[in-house]
């Protein structure tokens, strides 16, 4: 199946440019060159992947992606020319997969693409079954197990997996589990994820140490199958 593509880019000749590019590629592309066109194509349209500016005419693509976050569950670039490390840590703390920055080499924006587009890279839900290669989550019944092998795990360990594996290899924010699992902001020394993450981590890799959590400094957390090295606590 063609993987459809939603691009948001006002500079027109540059949305024409990548948009001529991936079709070429063979991906189906819908452009738009602000939020309000992006949030009415969303609502009637199903897309695998949004490739999205920051600096766009009204509503910025920060905002944007805070508004469409929660029903879009896709990857989501950013493509902009906005470099500073203050607004690149903004677009990836707002749950962007990657950030982008102009002038970009269409072949390197391709290869991001594909990647954050790769089966082994995205979960199987169905219904209240979450699956990521060995590990299966059920969701209905609070259980998890690994190469066939069920782990007990607490309500707030099966809570911080289940977004990890909804979100896999995606690093996961501090301030985003914060805000959805204990309901308060996260006032940059709480150390309460670190701990589940370590117990958790512990746990997967005592049926299976391919598993692995990481604590990725300064933006938060990911589970990962590519390391046997457990992560330190």
């Amino acid at each position: 199946m063609t993987a459809h593509i939603l691009l948001i880019e006002d500079d027109l000749e540059l949305a024409r440019l990548v948009e001529d590019f991936l079709q070429h590629e063979g991906f189906q592309i819908s452009q738009c060159g602000n939020a309000l066109t992006a949030k009415k194509l969303l609502l009637a349209q199903a897309f695998d992947l949004i490739v999205c500016d920051v600096m766009l005419p009204g509503s910025n693509g920060f905002d944007l992606v805070r508004q469409i976050r929660q029903q879009f569950k896709g990857p989501i670039l950013f493509m902009t020319a906005q470099t500073s490390v203050a607004a690149q840590l903004e677009g990836l703390q707002l749950g962007a997969q990657d950030y982008l920055l102009k002038p970009l080499d269409p072949r390197i924006l391709l290869a991001k693409i594909r990647i954050f587009l790769s089966e082994a890279h995205s979960a199987v839900s169905s219904g209240d079954m979450l699956q990521q290669g060995n590990l299966l989550i059920d969701q209905k019944a609070a259980s998890v197990s690994v190469a066939g092998q069920e782990i007990n795990l607490t309500g707030s360990e099966l809570q911080l997996l289940i977004c990890l594996i909804s979100n896999y290899p995606v690093v996961v924010s501090r301030e985003r589990l914060f805000r959805e699992q204990l309901g308060r902001e996260y006032d940059g020394a709480d150390r309460t994820f670190d701990g589940r993450a370590s117990r958790l981590r512990r746990k997967l890799q005592a049926v299976d140490p391919h598993w692995n959590i990481r604590n990725i400094w300064g933006k938060g957390y990911c589970i990962s199958y590519h390391s046997t090295e457990a992560e330190p606590a």
